[in-house]
């Protein structure tokens, strides 16, 4: 198999120049991301041989581009801005320190990680890399774990310097002014982070979006000191032009596929991703697998490692097969990191509701908990929904506040094992917490909370059924 690789940076291993000098392996993973380690540490455990092609840096858009140095923003901006407000948070915060703390602890991390698995394993784990040319690897299997890249616009073109993509906002100073182009998770967490710093005027456009509502993004111009964009209202047609230090184009994201050589196989491409049957394999092949984002719809880091261990799970013999498919991942958390994090898993109620499924749901406010209530941040609540019926069955968790993401992940078994809210019941988490609040839903549900629903402010219970049943 032929792949390319790109601009050489640091690697934490040794770099083979020859592909001849590397025998034959049991699994070569295309991309370092965090579903392609999580394969690779998979694979690893079976005794198996393993490398990695990768073209940038071990980690992927999770540690240098995404997840990780966007959360550790996130984090600081969030407690300086806590102290006493944004005011004080833009005298206290260095931008040049704040963005060393982001570069230097992801490489770290995933430097150790590494080194002491494959120590322990006595396996040979090397990164391919090349500055140019093509090299020659033979295995046996293959996973695909190349992720994505930002999704251009129709016109506003990055320069990476004036108009930046979502990984180019974490690479350049904080701007004094901003206007962000899409209002998806990642223009939202970037748009809250700058505001909680107290240094960026920031603008979302997207219909119905505040601050820009109505309109649509008519123009986009970078100049030497700063951004013109001009709108125009979808109503009136009316046009009407701005200036921003600035401009973010996250218009989401897309697999990055392009330059894998796939014309040269028999897998097929539509509308961008790859043509897969449910246990990850690229079709017509059954040791050729695809994970995460390269996917185009396994798009959060834990699907994407969940992915990784099942694909290798199911090509050395795991039986039953693993299937890894979104319908397969049904109790797979969701977490944003907005004004406040904002986290789910399993179904909403208005899923439900369109799959004619009867349920109640129990709603607790953060301002009726005690490990809230001390931390100062009792804007937010918790809210459990189950089935309509004598057993009652968990079907999802929502969370607002500090800490959603841990608090939903409580029902994550309950979920994935379609068990009753009566299984919940055994839970005693530690007081003061916020994983109480799920707990306490749980017991309204069945007529034992230590409050009463529907009497006090912020607690409150209530069900739907469906019309053919009511």
């Amino acid at each position: 198999m032929l792949f390319r690789s790109s601009v050489q940076r640091n690697v934490p291993f040794p770099v083979l120049r020859s592909a001849g000098a590397f025998p034959r392996v049991d699994l070569c993973i295309i991309g370092g991301g965090p579903g392609g380690i999580a394969a690779a540490m998979r694979a690893i455990g079976y005794g198996k041989s393993v490398c990695i092609v990768e073209g940038g840096r071990i980690g992927g858009a999770d540690l240098w581009g995404g997840t990780v140095p966007s959360k550790m923003m996130y984090e600081i901006a969030h407690f300086a801005a806590s102290l006493t407000g944004p005011e004080f948070a833009r005298d206290l915060v260095n931008p040049d320190e704040m963005q060393s703390i982001v570069d230097s602890i992801p490489s770290e991390r995933i430097t150790q990680l590494l080194k002491k698995t494959c120590a322990e394993k006595e396996r040979e784990y090397r990164a391919f890399l090349e500055a140019s040319g093509v090299q020659l690897i033979e295995a046996d299997n293959v996973v695909i774990a190349t992720g994505a890249i930002p999704r251009s616009h129709a016109f506003a073109k990055c320069d990476h310097n004036r108009i930046l993509n979502s990984t180019d906002v974490f690479q350049l100073p904080i701007p004094a002014s901003m206007v962000v182009i899409g209002a998806g998770a990642m223009g939202c967490e970037v748009a809250s982070m700058f505001a909680k710093l107290g240094r960026t005027k920031r603008h979302l456009i997207r219909r119905g979006v505040v601050i820009h509502q109505g309109c649509r993004l008519f123009d986009l111009e970078a100049g030497e000191e700063d951004c013109r964009y001009s709108l125009r209202d979808i109503f009136s047609g009316d046009i009407e032009t701005y200036h921003a230090e600035r401009a973010m184009v996250a218009v989401g994201r897309q697999p990055n596929v392009g330059a894998l050589g796939l014309e040269n196989t028999k897998i097929r491409v539509e509308n961008g991703q790859l043509d897969c049957d449910e246990y990850g394999r690229c079709k017509p092949y059954k040791h050729i697998y695809c994970i995460g984002d390269a996917t185009g719809r396994q798009k959060t880091v834990n699907t994407a490692q969940t992915a990784g261990q099942a694909v290798v799970d199911t090509m050395f013999g795991c039986s039953p097969k693993l299937a890894v498919s979104n319908n397969a991942l049904t109790n797979i958390a969701t977490d944003m990191f907005l004004e406040d994090e904002v986290a789910s898993i399993g179904l909403s109620e208005k899923q439900c509701r369109a799959r004619g499924i009867g349920y109640i749901v129990a709603r607790l406010e953060y301002k009726h908990l005690t490990r809230s209530i001390v931390m100062g941040a009792k804007d937010g609540f918790v809210k459990m929904i189950v089935t309509n019926d004598r057993e009652k069955r968990v079907l999802g968790v929502r969370a607002v506040g500090p800490h959603a993401g841990s608090v939903v992940e409580v029902a994550s078994l309950p979920i994935l094992k379609n068990e009753s809210v009566y299984t919940m019941l055994k839970h005693n988490p530690a007081y003061p917490s916020l994983v109480s609040g799920v707990i306490e839903c749980a017991a309204m549900l069945v007529g034992r909370g230590a409050r009463c629903s529907n009497v006090v402010e912020g607690i409150s219970i209530k069900n739907w059924t469906p019309a053919d049943r009511a």
